[in-house]
């Protein structure tokens, strides 16, 4: 069986190569991005299976991003989860309204990253 396809944006390198490491410890392909100029040639040619985007990014923002995502034909069924160093709650209301698949916190730690990613493969994905 092929590997899930997961694609990162954050405007952190070093954070997006820990996240990318954790999840291919996992067993995932991973491809990661710090430019929305970037993400945008990823999605279309590595063609993810889940995206994760932090919220606050200097290009834009992870809910803007959802949203739009979110409201074309080609991608609205990609699951999308914000990871941010937001507080659940905060996450859980933006998730919310921006349409996105699941969310979480930062403060969990990338431990906690992984188990996310695990449960939406069962659960919603595959």
């Amino acid at each position: 069986m092929a590997a899930k396809r997961i694609l990162l944006i954050d405007d952190s390198e070093i954070t997006l190569q820990m996240e990318k490491a954790v999840l291919e410890q996992r067993g995932y392909q991973v491809e990661a991005t710090t430019t929305l100029v970037e993400f945008e040639r990823l999605l279309k040619e590595f063609k993810p299976e889940v995206i994760l985007t932090d919220i606050h990014m200097p290009e834009a923002r992870g809910t803007d991003i959802c949203r739009t995502l979110k409201n074309e034909y080609q991608t609205q069924d990609i699951p999308i989860v914000l990871f941010s160093s937001l507080n659940d709650e905060e996450l859980a209301v933006l998730a919310q309204q921006v349409g996105a698949d699941g969310y979480l916190s930062k403060a969990h730690g990338l431990d906690a990253l992984g188990e996310k990613v695990d449960e939406l493969v069962e659960s919603i994905i595959w």
